[in-house]
């Protein structure tokens, strides 16, 4: 039985300096969601608040990690379209879109592709696919049509056993990612039929006055999940946010440009451990919880920090109902190819570093088919990150999360 990879990339989702000065009116104007999207939203979100729990159980050696749902979720969104009988309606399940049909899921993702990059004139978002076929693979055109309609996909045949290929399917990456990933294979293995790439490219600053003074951030404690402290550059400042406290966690909000992107920070109550409150961070608490947010003026201690993290998803996504996909014996793809297929390979590969500019991020997901008290009412809340927290960054009017994090230890 030959395998069919699958090579999926979401580009650098980076946050820094933008170059754009002639900004203009660049007023946030919501999404409007019909809705059968609302559902759909909502059920993503849901998907990626349980990859987060998912992760965050086989996770046992790193301290920080952090994955990308959107990242998953619209590349196995693709690689869907090719499925039937029980593995299609595992994927779907898994997907958040049980209740939904396969048109409806690609014109939602093809809402997200075509609206996302306009959101906000002081960002840059740029969003890509592209399937490379090798040339002695048929491939099914509804297959291909699809992908190339609703996630504008563009197609390529390409000779794999050329020594060539691995440097086109790169060059690929590197100009859709400004250069930031410029080496995502090195060679293609011989029963590798396709390759499928999705990439993301994102770049902001933190809203306007929110920048962090440079002069104020200094050598601070920060205190480590197993107890022990680490020296950090901790950035301070005192501003307005939108912030909501309850028992679990105290959470705000870190806007970016004109507020359509933002970061949200969880940090837990002083009187649990971080492990305890991830227990209430469910999707039905995190929809609760919004409803409740205020602006405060919060003093923020944040520190600057990087990730960088690779984790291999099979298993998680097993654990979520994603079973039948993997499995030689029992996988459906029969939509892509009347040759046996199956999804050998699920992983994703993440970046981020937040200092006083903004945020820089990166994401590369490779797949194979082979309350607590009440903040005081007078002067600003201490709103410390000298702690273990969890962090998200996503698009305010949908929902969609595009990243989602653990940091225990500096």
């Amino acid at each position: 039985m030959k395998k069919l990879f699958f090579f999926m990339l979401l580009a650098p989702f980076l946050m820094g300096c933008s170059n754009n000065d002639d900004v203009g009116n660049n007023e946030w104007k919501r999404i409007e969601l019909s809705r059968s999207e609302q559902v759909m939203a909502e059920e993503t979100t849901n998907f990626a608040f349980r990859l987060f729990q998912q992760v965050n159980k086989s996770e046992t050696e790193q301290d920080n990690w952090m994955v990308s749902p959107l990242s998953a979720g619209m590349a196995l969104a693709m690689i869907t379209n090719g499925a039937s009988g029980n593995t299609l309606q595992e994927m779907k399940a898994t997907l958040g879109f049980s209740q939904a049909s396969i048109d409806e899921m690609n014109a939602y993702y093809r809402r997200l592709l075509a609206e996302l990059p306009g959101m906000d004139k002081t960002t840059q978002l740029g969003l890509a696919n592209s399937i490379w076929i090798d040339n002695d693979f048929q491939v099914k055109s509804p297959f291909v049509d699809v992908n190339k309609q609703m996630y504008n996909a563009e197609v390529s045949n390409l000779d794999f056993s050329s020594t060539n290929a691995p440097t086109t399917i790169n060059n690929w990456c590197s100009d859709h990612t400004n250069g930031r990933i410029t080496k995502i294979i090195e060679n293609i293995a011989p029963d590798t039929e396709m390759l499928l790439l999705n990439a993301l490219y994102f770049k902001g600053i933190w809203k306007e006055g929110y920048k962090f003074n440079k002069s104020n951030t200094q050598d601070e404690d920060f205190t480590n999940a197993d107890g022990s402290t680490t020296k950090v550059k901790m950035m301070n400042q005192i501003k307005r946010y939108s912030f909501i406290s309850n028992e679990y966690f105290w959470m705000a909000n870190f806007g970016y440009g004109n507020g359509a992107y933002n970061m949200t920070i969880l940090l837990p109550d002083t009187d649990h451990t971080l492990e305890e409150c991830l227990e209430a961070l469910t999707v039905e608490n995190w929809l609760a919880w919004g409803k409740n947010w205020s602006n405060r003026e919060l003093y923020v201690k944040m520190p600057r920090f990087e990730i960088e993290y690779n984790k291999n998803l099979i298993e998680d996504m097993k654990a979520l109902g994603m079973k039948d996909a993997f499995n030689s014996a029992t996988a459906d793809f029969s939509n892509i190819s009347n040759n046996e297929l199956y999804l050998s390979l699920l992983k994703q590969s993440t970046y981020l570093k937040v200092d006083e500019e903004g945020t820089e991020a990166a994401a590369v997901t490779v797949g194979g088919m082979s309350n607590s008290a009440a903040p005081p009412s007078a002067g600003p809340v201490p709103f410390y990150l000298n702690r273990p927290f969890v962090f998200m960054i996503g698009e305010s009017s949908t929902g969609t999360i595009l990243f989602m994090g653990k940091v225990t230890k500096m």
